[in-house]
């Protein structure tokens, strides 16, 4: 499936950041991940494009910064929800843990 998050193929972080298109050296991130849930997060389209320099490089990458993790997250929670009705995301992501 398809970004529930976003429409375009550009660097989410630097177009909510910057207001920047960044379409180059884009790098798919599924925002949820760990035991089942990275597999949940391609099902429901819990996933976003970012650039190098917001996925895997510090200390601004999403895996490098728990803020940003942490917002990334909060955004796929209010995107299912919308989606799929309030509670939806708890429901499929209560028995799943993180690694």
């Amino acid at each position: 499936m398809d970004s529930i998050l976003q429409d375009r193929r550009e660097c989410y972080l630097c177009r909510r950041f910057y207001n920047l298109h960044t379409v180059r050296g884009l790098e798919e991130h599924h925002i949820m991940y760990g035991r089942g849930r990275r597999e949940l997060s391609e099902l429901y389209g819990l996933k976003v494009w970012l650039c190098r320099r917001h996925h895997n490089a510090p200390p601004l990458g999403v895996h490098f910064n728990p803020d940003t993790r942490r917002d990334l997250e909060e955004e796929a929670r209010t995107a299912l929800d919308a989606r799929y009705g309030a509670g939806a995301f708890d429901r499929i992501f209560e028995d799943r843990e993180e690694e």
